[in-house]
C-alpha cells in the first residue's frame, strides 16, 4: 500500500507498506522511467545529469497506478508500488542469496549438499538447489559427472561464463610440473583462496576429478566466516585494515594485487583473501609488521585446525564447486597419479544467476 504523507520543496515523504521514506525531487527525476528518461528495452537511464540537476521542484499525487510525479515542462513518471519499494529498499534488503551459515567439520559433514550432474545441468530445480547451498555453505558436491572437460564446462557454464586466466579457461592439473604452481606437484597445499594476486579474485571455483590412481590427495575446505568469528579482536582489526600483497610469478606472468584478508562492507564480511603460498614480500614499520605476522599466524592456525577442516575424497566423476571469496581450500600430499580439471566463474555472474532463478 502506498500513501503520500507530505510534499515540500525538498521532495516527498511516502509510506510504503508501513515504511516511511523521504525521496528528494532530484532522486525521483534521476529514477524516472518515462520514455524520455529511460530506455526500457535495455533498462538504462538516458536522461542526462544536467537535466536531472535542473529538474527543480515537481508535483506528486497518488493514483490507482501508483505515485505520479511530474516536473515543470518535463515528463510525468508513474512509480508503481512494487517498483518504488524495490528502488527505495534499504541496502541490506537487496543482498543476493540466502544467508550464510558458518560451519565446522562436524556440522557440514552430514549436511554437505550433493547433486546429480544431470539434475544440475538439466533442470532449474537442481541449479536452484545448488545456488542456494553455495550461498548457505559456500560449497556443494556433484556426482555422476562424465570424465571429460566438456562436462566440466557444462557444469560451470550452468552458473556463468568461464573466466579465462593465465591457466586458460578450463585447466587440468597433474603432478607433473605443467604449471609453475604447487597445484602441479604432489606436495601438500595448505588452505587458501585463489587469486590473491588478482584485483578481482575469481568468485567460484570448480574442481572435477577425472583420474585418481593415488594415495592421499584429499581436498580440504574451511569456512572463513568461522575463522573470522574465532579470531581475537586484535587480529580481526589488523586483518581487516592492513593490505596484504599477493603475487604470481610464472607461466609468462608477473601478477600482483593487495587487499585486507578480511574485506567488509559495513558490518558484513564480503570477501576473504588468504594465501600463504602466494603472499608477496613486504615490510611495514614496527610494531605494525609484528602485529601483521601475529594476526596471520593466528588466522593460519585456525585454517589448519582439524576441527574446522572438511575433507573430501574427490574420486573420478565427482566435482566440487565452492565460493572462493569465502571457503579456503587445500589438498593433502599424495603419491601416484591424480588428474583434476577445473575452472573459475566470476562473482558477478554467480550473483546474476542467483537473481535470475529466484
Amino acid at each position: 500500500m502506498l500513501t503520500l504523507v507530505s510534499t515540500s520543496e525538498r521532495g516527498v515523504i511516502v509510506d510504503l507498506d508501513g515504511r516511511v521514506v523521504e525521496l528528494s525531487w532530484t532522486w525521483l527525476r534521476d529514477h524516472a522511467t518515462d520514455a524520455e528518461s529511460y530506455l526500457i528495452s535495455a533498462q538504462q537511464r538516458v536522461v542526462t545529469p544536467q537535466t536531472i540537476a535542473a529538474a527543480g521542484v515537481g508535483d506528486a499525487v497518488v493514483s490507482s497506478a501508483g505515485l505520479e510525479v511530474s516536473w515543470p515542462g518535463g515528463p510525468t513518471t508513474v512509480f508503481d508500488v512494487d517498483a518504488l519499494s524495490a528502488l527505495a529498499a534499504p541496502a541490506e534488503s537487496v543482498r543476493v542469496g540466502v544467508e550464510p551459515e558458518p560451519w565446522t567439520r562436524a556440522t557440514l559433514t552430514d549436511r554437505l549438499q550433493r547433486i546429480d550432474f544431470v539434475e544440475f545441468v538439466g533442470g532449474v530445480d537442481g541449479l536452484r538447489t545448488g545456488v542456494d547451498h553455495l550461498w548457505r555453505d559456500g560449497l556443494i558436491a556433484l556426482t555422476g559427472v562424465p570424465l571429460d572437460t566438456r562436462s566440466t564446462r557444462a557444469v560451470l557454464e550452468r552458473i556463468g561464463y568461464i573466466r579465462s586466466t593465465i591457466f586458460g579457461d578450463l585447466w587440468e592439473f597433474r603432478s607433473d610440473g605443467g604449471f609453475d604452481d604447487t597445484a602441479s606437484t604432489p606436495l601438500e597445499i595448505t588452505p587458501h583462496t585463489d587469486g590473491t594476486y588478482s584485483h578481482d579474485a575469481p568468485g567460484l571455483l570448480g574442481l572435477h576429478c577425472h583420474l585418481y590412481e593415488a594415495t592421499g590427495g584429499e581436498n580440504v575446505f574451511v569456512d572463513s566466516t568461522t575463522i573470522a568469528n574465532r579470531l581475537s579482536s586484535e587480529s580481526h582489526r589488523v586483518l581487516s585494515t592492513v593490505d596484504i600483497p599477493g603475487r604470481y610469478i610464472g607461466d609468462g606472468a608477473h601478477l600482483m594485487a593487495k587487499r585486507p584478508v578480511l574485506r567488509y562492507e559495513g558490518n558484513r564480511l564480503v570477501q576473504v583473501s588468504y594465501n600463504h603460498h602466494d603472499r608477496a614480500p613486504f615490510v611495514l614499520p614496527e610494531p605494525v609488521m609484528g602485529e601483521v605476522y601475529a594476526a596471520l599466524f593466528e588466522f593460519d592456525a585456525l585454517a589448519n585446525n582439524a576441527d574446522l577442516q572438511l575433507e573430501v575424497e574427490l574420486r573420478p566423476g565427482e566435482m566440487v564447486i565452492f565460493d572462493n571469496w569465502r571457503v579456503l581450500h587445500g589438498r593433502r600430499a599424495f603419491s601416484g597419479e591424480r588428474l583434476i580439471a577445473g575452472g573459475y566463474v566470476n562473482r558477478e555472474d554467480f550473483e546474476s544467476t542467483t537473481r535470475l532463478i529466484t
